[in-house]
Order: C-alpha cells, then sequence, then structure tokens
C-alpha cells in the first residue's frame, strides 16, 4: 500500500520549534490571541499570514462537502500554521479553529519572506514545511475547487491541467459513477450542455468558466494595482521568466510576472528532464517549476497567472528630472477596468538590446522573444542607478 506524504514526512511538514527559535521569530511577527471556537483560518478567506502557536491548541481540518470537516494535524504550542498560500497572500486552504483558547504569533507575508531570506537554517526548515504541506494538499485535493464532469470531457481536461500546471488542489467528480456529482447537478440545475461545472471553496458555482474566471474564483489572481510601478515586469513564467525573476526579486527589486496559462512553460510539461544541471537523477518539469515559483514567491515576485500582455511600449518616464524607458504592459484582462494600464517601469537606464536602436522592455521572456543571460541581468542589475534597497 502506497502511503501519503503526511505518513512518510510527518515530522517535516509539521516541525516543532525550540523556544529559541521561537525567539529568533517574534521580531517579525506580532502577538495575537484566540478564544476556544474561533477560527484562525478559513477556507477561501486570506489568513493574515504564518502563525507560531505560543501557547493552547489549534485544529487543522480538510472541508469536504460529503464528509464534512476532518481533521488534518493538531498543532502544539511551538508548531506553526501555514503553507505556500500564506507565502504568496492567496487564500487559505483549510480551516484553522482553536480548540482552546490559544496565543499566537502572526508572521505577514512581507515579514515571513524577510524572515525565510534572513535567517537562513530556520527559513529552510520553514520552507521546506510550507512545501510539504502544499504537496499533501495536491495529493488529497483538499482546499480546492470540484470540477463536475466526465474524464473524456476536454473542458474537463482543460480545467484539470490548468490548475495542475499552477500547483493549486482540486477535485473532480464523475456524474456517470459518482452519486454526489449527480447532487451536485440536480442542486444547480445544470443542463448535459452546460458541463463541465465548477464548484469553488466559497461556494460560488461556474459553468464550463474560462481559465481566467476559475482563477479568480480560486484565489489564484487578485485585481492588481494599475498606479503602482514595479521595477521589473517579465512576460512569461517559464524557466527563464522564472530564473530572472528570482535573480531581480532577490536584489531588492519590485517584479511582477505575467503569464497567460501557467508556471513552466514549455518544462513544465514534461514528464521527466535528465539534462537539467543538478540533478543527476532526472526531475519532472512540474516537480522543478514547482521549485522555481517556490523561490521566486520566497523572494517576493508578485506573479499573476493567467494574465496576458497584450503588447510592450517603451516611453520616457520622468522620476524626479532623471528620465528613463518605461514598459507598459496593457491588457484588460488584469487590470480593474478595461481601460486601465499596468505599468511596470524600469528605475535605471536600459541597455539596448539587438542593435543599438532596440526599445525592447526590460525581461521580456518568451516564446520567440529575447531572453536575457544572467550574466547581462547581474550587469544591469549592478549598473541600474535606482536607489539602493534593503535585500528581502
Amino acid at each position: 500500500m502506497v502511503q501519503s506524504i503526511i505518513e512518510t514526512r510527518q515530522h517535516q511538514m509539521f516541525p516543532t520549534l525550540s523556544p529559541e527559535e521561537i525567539g529568533r521569530v517574534r521580531r517579525f511577527g506580532e502577538r495575537r490571541t484566540y478564544a476556544s471556537g474561533d477560527a484562525l483560518a478559513r477556507v477561501g478567506d486570506i489568513a493574515p499570514g504564518l502563525m507560531i502557536i505560543l501557547s493552547g491548541h489549534v485544529d487543522v481540518f480538510e472541508r469536504d462537502e460529503n464528509r464534512g470537516r476532518e481533521l488534518i494535524v493538531r498543532h502544539v504550542p511551538g508548531a506553526f500554521m501555514g503553507e505556500l498560500a500564506q507565502l504568496g497572500g492567496q487564500p487559505s486552504l483549510v480551516d484553522a479553529i482553536a480548540a482552546e483558547p490559544v496565543e499566537v504569533v502572526v508572521v505577514p507575508p512581507a515579514r515571513l519572506r524577510a524572515l525565510l531570506v534572513g535567517d537562513a537554517e530556520l527559513g529552510e526548515r520553514i520552507m521546506r514545511a510550507l512545501i510539504l504541506r502544499r504537496m499533501g494538499l495536491l495529493e488529497t485535493g483538499t482546499g480546492g475547487p470540484i470540477i463536475v464532469g466526465s474524464a473524456d470531457n476536454a473542458d474537463v481536461l482543460r480545467l484539470e491541467n490548468f490548475l495542475a500546471r499552477n500547483g493549486h488542489p482540486h477535485r473532480r467528480l464523475d456524474p456517470r459513477t459518482d452519486s454526489c456529482a449527480q447532487v451536485l447537478i440536480d442542486k444547480f440545475q445544470v443542463a448535459p450542455d452546460e458541463l463541465p461545472i465548477v464548484v469553488c471553496p466559497s461556494g460560488q458555482m461556474l459553468r464550463n468558466p474560462s481559465e481566467m474566471e476559475l482563477a479568480r474564483c480560486v484565489g489564484l489572481i487578485s485585481s492588481l494595482d494599475p498606479d503602482r510601478i514595479r521595477d521589473v515586469v517579465i512576460v512569461g513564467a517559464g524557466p527563464a521568466g522564472l530564473a530572472t525573476a528570482v535573480y531581480a526579486a532577490s536584489e531588492g527589486l519590485s517584479v511582477l510576472v505575467l503569464d497567460g496559462r501557467a508556471i513552466g512553460g514549455q518544462a513544465g510539461a514534461s514528464a521527466r528532464i535528465e539534462n537539467y544541471l543538478g540533478f543527476p537523477t532526472g526531475v519532472s518539469g512540474m516537480a522543478l517549476m514547482g521549485r522555481a515559483y517556490s523561490q521566486a514567491l520566497k523572494f517576493g515576485a508578485e506573479i499573476a497567472i493567467p494574465c496576458e500582455a497584450q503588447r510592450l511600449e517603451a516611453e520616457a518616464v520622468d522620476h524626479g528630472g532623471a528620465v528613463s524607458p518605461c514598459a507598459w504592459a496593457m491588457g484588460n484582462t488584469c487590470a480593474r477596468g478595461p481601460s486601465c494600464s499596468l505599468a511596470a517601469c524600469v528605475t535605471g537606464a536600459l541597455p539596448s538590446i539587438g542593435s543599438p536602436n532596440s526599445k525592447a522592455a526590460v525581461c521580456t521572456i518568451g516564446p520567440r522573444r529575447w531572453r536575457p543571460s544572467f550574466a547581462w541581468i547581474r550587469r544591469w542589475l549592478s549598473s541600474a542607478p535606482a536607489t539602493p534597497r534593503a535585500r528581502r
């Protein structure tokens, strides 16, 4: 019998911090108290961040539409609550209820990223636990939407592939073999030509949604601020795009990554990659790109998927007397309104790319586009006259 990841790696998924380690975390967070029965996290709601349990016990539940709540783990003092959703400020995938009066230290996402980078030893343990917990949720489909439709339906395959490629848990119910699927179809009065339907954790029901509609329903993306100016915009979340995001974000730059489909590009769809440096036994494309995605989040890169940049334009912007080029990603799929634009400005001089007269946007990654070498990125980061920032 195949054992689940929670059985084989439970000690890494749910480590207990020592008093000395908790003391190192305290300066990144703030104390909060919860009464018995209070919810520290609810499926579909954005949690305040990573929570270190100082006293009391917290029960973490999987929410199941048929069986109700099922206990995943009970957190004791010294344990911490959270997974990758808290690193990126995304909605919670589990319910967490105080079993008794509880005192916790809440570390918000921005400070959590600072902790992971600033304390390498402790950050490694926490990061590994966050990743393994997401893997456990993916294994069971906990906290994700329910797709109702037959396995051979093209739209079912489209939606399942989208969620799987983006590392989001989900479950599928086939109305031909699962009575619960038929109950949902009858409940929402769904005609056969309206299948598949998707029931989101919030209770919202979608009829054969697009990837964008599904992403918004499960909280993969939120409205981006059209007035915020970023240092770097990256179009395309393949291996080169994610590598660029890691390099730029690790140097303290504000980074936005856009992709119209999923993380990983073509590499993410590869069943096995044998010739990638550092993996002598090979690695699956999704596993490799999942690590890159987590690494980009760790350094604070903002990743919006699915989000399509319709065009990129170079425009001079005056930064207090210093004029530098600015890349504008124009599109109504990510902005708050159909006429909004998403600005991603380069705060330093943009070197010529390809030819002396070229005006390409920095870090424009994608098929048949210019791909910057890591050496070029390092040179640009070191030579850009932007105001230095503290490393995150």
